[in-house]
């Protein structure tokens, strides 16, 4: 079991890292992930761009993003936070758990790095670009 959690939580901080890296750098209010799947974004900054299409609460935020993207992510409200501020939740588990888990282990001690996230959790890295291509 502990060689297990040992590659998943390297799994996820891999992946946790470069979505927190991709949005960090578009501007978005983000926490640096300290373990767990998901991100909790706070598109605050955005929140001028937003109003002038009519986004102004989470769950506007996350609609248009599915219609405009197809990424999917939650809104804040469903989680506490008032509905009009732009936080959302975004959980980073779109991949092949135990294909990623087995290429883990053949990594043996390296770190994980792009080539692994592109091939092994394609969708969590085009989402990723959708997403800030999006904001951008």
């Amino acid at each position: 079991i502990d060689d297990y959690l040992k590659h998943q939580r390297r799994i996820l901080k891999c992946i946790g890292n470069h979505v927190y890296d991709a949005l960090a750098a578009t501007g978005t209010k983000v926490h640096k992930p300290q373990g767990g799947f998901y991100l909790n974004p706070d598109f605050s900054p955005f929140k001028d761009k937003f109003a002038a299409k009519g986004i102004n609460t989470s769950e506007q935020l996350c609609e248009h993003l599915l219609k405009d993207t197809g990424v999917a992510i939650l809104p804040g409200n469903a989680f506490g936070y008032p509905e009009e501020h732009l936080i959302t939740r975004l959980a980073y588990v779109d991949f092949d758990g135990t294909n990623a888990l087995n290429i883990s282990e053949e990594y043996g001690d390296k770190e994980l790095d792009q080539a692994f996230l592109e091939q092994h959790c394609p969708k969590i890295v085009e989402g990723t670009k959708r997403l800030v291509a999006w904001l951008s």
